[in-house]
């Protein structure tokens, strides 16, 4: 039985009229025909046939060859227990350093040179740990026109005294916060 409808629209040409109660019933009968022979019969699912991930990214494929993706997959923020030294008295991070462990051993301390994001692209919430292993002080400088270096005031940004542990946090573009044992000022 095919649907008989009163009004003209996207089904086609109504017939004009309100129904008679025999239509609507045969209107009903026959969407109760068309749902059982769903629920009889029911349609054979597009399963999954494979899926890939390459990096982070996740793409699901179909058997009828649709994909879905690629979606990043979540991942911990990986820092590494490797401890590295740096012997020299300078130090220019590279984007190998992050998320490192540096150990500073020259006795006449260290400078490390933070770079703008134009030379060395660290993605934000990088971190760059150094520790004083040595009696001079850790210094963390920039270039004129670096990025800004957010220590603490009445604090040099310099690490405070051997065994001094000092992080390098990225928070944007050309900004980083000093977490950690800062020298005192104490010319303020």
């Amino acid at each position: 039985m095919t649907i008989v409808y009163r009004t003209t629209g996207a089904w086609g040409v109504g017939q004009g009229y309100n129904l008679t109660a025999l239509q609507v019933d045969g209107n009903f009968y026959d969407l109760d025909q068309r749902i059982q022979a769903i629920e009889d019969n029911p349609p054979e699912p597009v399963n999954i046939s494979h899926m890939t991930v390459v990096g982070t990214q996740w793409t699901i494929y179909l058997e009828d060859a649709t994909a879905f993706g690629p979606f990043t997959l979540p991942q911990a923020n990986f820092r590494p227990s490797v401890v590295a030294t740096v012997a020299t008295n300078t130090h220019a991070p590279v984007l190998a350093d992050a998320n490192s462990y540096k150990r500073c051993t020259h006795v006449d301390g260290c400078t490390v040179m933070v770079p703008l994001n134009a030379v060395v692209v660290f993605p934000v919430d990088t971190e760059l740990t150094y520790r004083q292993a040595a009696d001079e002080p850790i210094i963390f400088d920039t270039l004129t026109d670096g990025p800004t270096l957010n220590g603490m005031a009445g604090f040099l940004n310099m690490s405070g005294g051997r065994g001094a542990t000092v992080t390098l946090k990225k928070i944007a573009t050309d900004e980083w916060d000093l977490i950690g044992l800062l020298a005192e000022d104490v010319t303020a």
